[in-house]
């Protein structure tokens, strides 16, 4: 089972707004993780019709995270930016074996393995649980260093 790249920006995009302490902008995330500023536009457009973001416009404006995307599951995230978690696609184009396969019902079981994982886990789950974890994500995303820790 592998993610598509919007869903892998998607979480990159959020765990940095996450971490990020002021309002800031798609040129700082797209240069950061080294993404295509026209893909990663339409990544933060559904990120932010989702109410997952909050965007300001104008001078002075820009990106940050809306505190309760911190306590939404990765699979709830996932699933707005996956088409399926469809493994195999029995009919396109039509396999000979369809109805007499074991293969799509234990693939569609390991996809809805990998959901119930992804269920387990929160966006929060996924940002640094002590200061020296945090100071090493802070220094890989070039992000200033904060005095007081963590704060989500």
């Amino acid at each position: 089972m592998q993610l598509n790249r919007k869903t892998d920006y998607a979480f990159r995009t959020l765990i940095f707004l996450a971490l990020q302490q002021e309002l800031t902008n798609i040129d700082v995330i797209a240069n950061c993780f080294a993404i295509a500023r026209d893909h990663l536009t339409k990544i933060i457009s559904r990120l932010a019709k989702l109410n997952y973001i909050t965007t300001i416009r104008g001078k002075g404006g820009g990106l940050k995270l809306n505190p309760n995307t911190l306590k939404l599951s990765l699979a709830e995230i996932a699933i707005q930016f996956e088409s399926s978690f469809k493994v195999v696609d029995c009919e396109n184009p039509v396999c000979p074996l369809n109805g007499n396969c074991r293969l799509n019902r234990i693939l569609d079981e390991a996809s809805q393995a990998f959901l119930n994982t992804l269920t387990a886990y929160t966006l929060s789950d996924l940002l640094p649980n002590t200061a020296k974890e945090e100071q090493q994500v802070r220094k890989a995303l070039q992000l200033k260093n904060i005095k007081s820790g963590v704060s989500y």
